[in-house]
């Protein structure tokens, strides 16, 4: 920790002399960028995992969990294409980043003292809608900082997932030693640390347009979007609808699982494990990463996230027979690097496929889909728990990813095209 306060005060007095190799790829402002949110994601390592723990801890049933992630995910998926939007509209990325990351700590604040499941479930659907607002604003400033869009984002999410990773080890030990409320608390820390980084962030100066939060951008009129806008954003943007279709099925299974598994964890190796598990799984992905990161800009996005569609099917199949400590190590090996390569993979693709000008609206339509299958996951996954149990849920959970691959391969390949435009 220590040694990233340095890092972060060397960047801020502007001391750091770079000798790197790919310079117009690491470029000190994305780096400055990753390290901010390498904090933020050590936030939501300590707290995401124990969401289900503490519904579970207050009374709350299998329908609550699923709730958790469906409230979530319902406010988010309106958020994300919303504050897209914005985003390209104002010409901004800095104040939704911010927004994001202070309703990050400050409804975890919130979490950690309620006192009933229904008010966790309420702030939960308050959050959703305000973190959303830093995600499309994110991937288009990562993609606009990066010579290279796979390996840019590689870095990134590099940053973002050590974060994650050492985050999920903190929290095992906060709640192994001071209960499973004080690890909500904990985490406001690295987000705030983050949010006072991101204040120093210098970005560029971009055309400002209609700040009204809550207006048309073709005429006044109190509405959130305008469905003839809509309409044409998909008609230009035929492969990245289709891609958004194929990884909004493969959420619905990631719903299904991520929701439970915490729970299948503690039953079968402890609380304290739930955390570590994480843990081992962000650092088997923190070395795969940048490689994905790599091939997606050598072969295209498409490969690489095909070989993430078949890893998501053999982790599920390893959760369900895992119940050694070998067995479930050796399932977290082959979900880093299905989360390394499927996470990368997906926003270097839009980031291509989009133009510049409406770069985070397309992100935000991804992210929209991501979070639409979170909506409708979890409550799948709550039936299916209570007819078969977590272990056969999860296994039922390959069927929508072999959806989602044969999806998949009726997209473009985007390894010829550089902002919106195919190019020899």
């Amino acid at each position: 920790m220590g040694m990233l306060i340095g890092a972060f005060m060397l960047f801020v007095t502007g001391k750091v002399n770079y000798s790197i190799r790919y310079t117009g790829l690491l470029n000190r402002k994305l780096i400055y960028l990753s390290v901010a949110f390498l904090f933020a994601n050590m936030g939501w390592g300590m707290a995401w995992p124990y969401l289900p723990n503490l519904i579970k801890l207050l009374g709350g049933s299998i329908l609550y969990v699923a709730l958790l992630s469906t409230l979530f995910n319902l406010t988010s998926s309106f958020g994300q294409y919303f504050w897209g939007r914005r985003s390209d509209a104002s010409g901004k990325r800095k104040p939704y980043a911010l927004l994001g990351l202070f309703s990050s700590g400050f409804f975890f604040i919130l979490i950690g003292i309620s006192g009933s499941a229904i008010s966790v479930l309420i702030l939960r659907t308050f959050q959703g809608f305000f973190v959303s607002s830093q995600t499309p604003a994110i991937s288009a400033l990562v993609s606009e900082l990066s010579t290279n869009v796979g390996r840019g984002f590689g870095t990134f999410n590099m940053f973002s997932n050590i974060g994650f990773m050492l985050g999920n080890f903190i929290g095992g030990f906060v709640v192994s030693h001071y209960g499973t409320r004080h690890v909500f608390l904990a985490s406001s820390v690295p987000f705030f640390i983050a949010l006072i980084m991101i204040l120093f962030f210098k970005e560029e100066a971009r055309k400002i347009e209609d700040l009204r939060p809550l207006y048309r951008y073709d005429r006044p009129g109190r509405t959130v979007f305008s469905w003839t806008k809509s309409a044409e954003f998909i008609k230009r943007n035929r492969n990245i609808v289709i891609f958004t279709i194929s990884i909004f099925i493969l959420m619905l299974s990631s719903g299904m699982v991520y929701s439970y598994l915490s729970l299948l964890l503690e039953a079968r190796f402890g609380k304290d494990f739930v955390g570590y598990y994480y843990g081992i799984d962000g650092l088997f992905a923190s070395f795969f990463i940048y490689p994905f990161g790599y091939l997606a800009d050598r072969y295209g996005s498409k490969a690489v996230t095909l070989f993430g569609l078949v890893a998501y099917a053999l982790t599920y199949l390893l959760y369900y027979i895992s119940t050694t400590p070998f067995m479930i190590i050796l399932t977290a090996a082959i979900s880093g690097a299905k989360w390394a390569s499927y996470f990368n993979s997906i926003n270097a693709y839009v980031s291509r496929m989009s133009t510049r000008e409406e770069r985070a609206t397309a992100l935000g339509v991804l992210n929209s889909g991501i979070s639409m299958g979170w909506v409708i996951g979890p409550l799948i996954g709550s039936i299916t728990v209570v007819m078969y149990g977590i272990p056969e849920m999860i296994l039922l959970a390959i069927a929508p990813v072999i959806v989602s691959l044969t999806v998949l391969i009726f997209v473009e390949n985007d390894i010829h095209y550089i902002d919106g435009r195919k190019v020899n």
